[in-house]
């Protein structure tokens, strides 16, 4: 049987040097292409465009979808004006990964977000977002966050909803996480649930609720993953229903 193929959505980041300034790559960061590796998986970088033909033949290349961290999703995306505390965004990367993730769906294939990719995930299909932690009411995101070091350690708990895909991803219902997201999810799209919160009630992961395998998680597993078997776990689920 053949490994599956793992589409990874990249980054973008613009280049400060003396030899190619201003330069724009696609990125992505090592650990989640270790973590598809190590989990039977092949990974293969989609770089971003906004051509419709390229996107639709990248879903024929792929057996699944990681979304990946980086920067702040543009709150025009879900209907909103920005707020001062709202980060550097990438419009383009916004409109790119909302447009594969619906061709992915639209082909039953499965999708992974991560951090961000939790977030663009929900903005896609109508979700909203706290552009700031300091936005949520009061009682809420009271915890650190952007924990800043240690990018393996888990900082805080989470809660996972019990006989979610989640839970049985993760074989537990209360796990560890490491924490680095200045933004949260408000609304949740519709066609999608709630599957874990942390201790300060803010949501942690997401999944579908129409049978198809999209699911969301707002903690870093890829970081995680290679010393704590229950976040590795989550890879080698996704990678096998891949």
């Amino acid at each position: 049987m053949s490994k599956p193929i793992i589409g990874i959505a990249p980054g973008v980041i613009t280049v400060d040097s003396r030899m190619f300034p201003g330069r724009q790559r696609d990125y992505v960061n090592r650990d989640y292409l270790r973590s598809i590796t190590a989990n039977g998986g092949v990974p293969l970088v989609l770089p971003v465009t906004t051509d419709e033909t390229t996107i639709a033949r990248y879903v024929t290349l792929i057996d699944g979808l990681l979304l990946c961290g980086g920067a702040d999703v543009a709150p025009a995306t879900y209907g909103e004006e920005p707020q001062p505390k709202l980060g550097g965004i990438d419009p383009e990367r916004d409109q790119y990964e909302m447009a594969l993730i619906r061709a992915t769906h639209a082909a039953d294939k499965p999708v992974l977000g991560i951090c961000r990719g939790l977030q663009i995930l929900n903005a896609c299909y109508g979700g909203s977002l706290y552009q700031d932690m300091s936005y949520l009411p009061a009682g809420q995101g009271t915890l650190k966050h952007m924990q800043g070091q240690l990018a393996d350690y888990g900082s805080h708990q989470v809660t996972v909803t019990p006989e979610s895909t989640l839970a049985t991803y993760l074989g537990t219902t209360k796990v560890a996480v490491n924490s680095f997201h200045h933004q949260a999810l408000k609304r949740v799209a519709d066609g999608f649930q709630a599957v874990a919160q942390s201790s300060d009630q803010v949501v942690e992961a997401i999944e579908s609720t129409d049978g198809a395998l999209q699911l969301g998680v707002q903690w870093h597993p890829e970081m995680m993953q290679q010393a704590d078997l229950i976040q590795a776990q989550l890879f080698a689920r996704f990678v096998a229903a891949c």
